[in-house]
């Protein structure tokens, strides 16, 4: 299954800045797709947390945001299933939004304050795919089985 989030309305944020992301739900990864005003690395993974998910840096393994309340390994189905009546204790459904966390990116390693902000779900694709091309992780390709790490950056133009 893969999410499509956006994430827009962050205080500190240039206006109209805005993300958005594919959270790959059986592979733990996420990527970047589009993005304007704020910085976020190409891809990472993501992990469930108490009060949501956390999404990684994948090289420092800190976190870049919190998506509060989207439970990505809650179970389909509808509240009240999970032994709560907690609307967000079930699976992430279409247009489902929430509060966002943002504390950065960046090799400073200096530790920040969360810029506040909004997630949404825009769609979810519940077929499993695989890419043609792994162009935001350390995955091999399927068409030509090195990482992306392994191409140059003209390879992959179109």
């Amino acid at each position: 299954m893969r999410i499509t989030i956006k994430l827009d309305g962050f205080d500190h944020a240039a206006a109209l800045a805005y993300a958005v992301l594919w959270l790959d739900k059986e592979r733990g990864r996420w990527s970047r797709e589009a993005h304007d005003g704020f910085e976020l690395p190409p891809w990472g993974t993501w992990r469930s947390a108490p009060d949501g998910t956390l999404l990684l840096d994948p090289d420092t393994l800190q976190a870049v945001l919190m998506l509060h309340g989207l439970r990505l390994n809650a179970p389909a189905g509808i509240a009240g299933a999970t032994g709560t009546d907690d609307p967000s204790a079930c699976a992430p459904s279409e247009s489902q939004k929430g509060r966002a966390n943002y504390f950065g990116c960046g090799a400073d390693g200096e530790s920040r304050a969360p810029d506040a902000g909004h997630w949404h779900v825009q769609c979810i694709d519940r077929e499993s795919t695989v890419a043609e091309h792994e162009v935001f992780s350390d995955e091999p390709d399927a068409v030509s089985g090195q990482s992306a790490h392994a191409h140059d950056a003209g390879s992959l133009a179109m």
